[in-house]
């Protein structure tokens, strides 16, 4: 029975985990970010940049990759934000994985 409940908990747990990374909307993070360059800012001329790219970057938490191009300038600006509600989600999602895969393990060592 313990292994069972071991077994569901790490799918449960993996489950979890994956849905915290399809939780978060690079976009949104991206525009709250502000990734301008001061440098750019400071010149006093408008700033003019091509359309934005967002995307999610898998690390082992969850965050989101924001760039910038400005063709005027050839400058590339890019910054990676990590989200901390989703992040907690995925790291709560690998801990419950750790611990239902040792309690599988301990049932495992009892039965030899």
């Amino acid at each position: 029975m313990r292994k069972a409940l071991a077994l569901l908990g790490i799918a449960a747990s993996l489950v979890v985990y994956i849905a915290a990374f399809s939780v978060n909307a690079p976009i949104e993070v991206c525009i709250s970010q502000p990734i301008i360059p001061p440098s750019m800012l400071a010149g006093g001329d408008p700033v003019v940049a091509s359309p934005a790219n967002f995307q999610k970057a898998w690390v082992v938490i969850v965050a989101s990759r924001c760039e910038l191009t400005f063709p005027a300038t050839g400058t590339h600006a890019s910054t990676l934000v990590i989200e901390w509600g989703p992040s907690a989600l995925a790291i709560a999602g690998l801990i419950g994985a750790a611990s239902s895969l040792w309690i599988w393990f301990k049932c495992r060592s009892r039965e030899d």
